[in-house]
């Protein structure tokens, strides 16, 4: 089975030092945009399957890729963003006092390290990987889509290759990107790694400052 990762497009806090995980905030005009796009660069091509995260920023990605590809998408809440506790909306800076050591521990151990009040991206990397097993289940040899977050793909990237869960950022993902999968039972493959070359005729998307994650972790 391939599955291709595709990122939603981008939204009012994109390139914001706020962390947005299960905030339910819509595309933005450049994010439907991003999402036509993408959607055009997968029409008509045979997949078999296409699961979303059903917050509207996914969802509305999902229908665009699904109006050019006749697929019905199927929304599944296991596709969720990481559970970003206290920290959803807010930036590390405004933690609360009795909550700094999370920035320390984090810095250190990202892949493991529970956000406050809410939960870790190995544990957001374990539950994507069971939609993964399903849809296996299910078209083991076809083409499935998957649309979801940025943490919630890398995490289940870093489960797919064996690595350790804090070195998740290994992986880029940027906006509406596409990252394939080659998930044959003889060994996996990367066959595709955060592709945006579809949305180069767009404005560029915002990143993320600097300040809005601690340093990665040291190898």
């Amino acid at each position: 089975m391939k599955v291709t990762f595709v990122r939603h497009g981008a939204n009012q806090f994109t390139g914001t030092p706020r962390l947005v995980g299960r905030t339910d905030v819509p595309l933005s005009e450049l994010g439907r945009r991003q999402a036509e796009a993408v959607s055009e660069r997968l029409a008509d091509r045979p997949f078999d399957a296409l699961w979303s995260s059903p917050l509207q920023r996914c969802a509305d990605t999902a229908r665009a890729i699904a109006a050019r590809t006749a697929l019905q998408p199927l929304f599944d809440a296991r596709l969720l963003e990481v559970d970003l506790g206290a920290l959803e909306g807010k930036s590390f800076g405004e933690l609360p006092e009795g909550q700094r050591s999370f920035r320390e521990r984090w810095g250190r151990r990202p892949g493991t390290t529970r956000f406050p009040q809410g939960e870790t991206i190995a544990e957001c990397g374990a539950r994507g990987w069971k939609v993964l097993e399903e849809l296996y289940d299910r078209h083991p040899q076809g083409h499935a889509v998957v649309v979801c977050h940025m943490f919630a793909i890398q995490a289940m990237l870093a489960r797919i290759f064996q690595l350790k869960p804090h070195l998740f950022r290994t992986f880029a993902i940027d906006v509406c990107s596409l990252s394939t999968v080659d998930m044959a039972k003889g060994g996996f493959r990367l066959l595709q790694l955060n592709d945006t070359s579809h949305l180069d005729a767009l404005p560029a998307s915002p990143t993320r400052t600097p300040a809005a994650l601690p340093a990665r972790t040291k190898l």
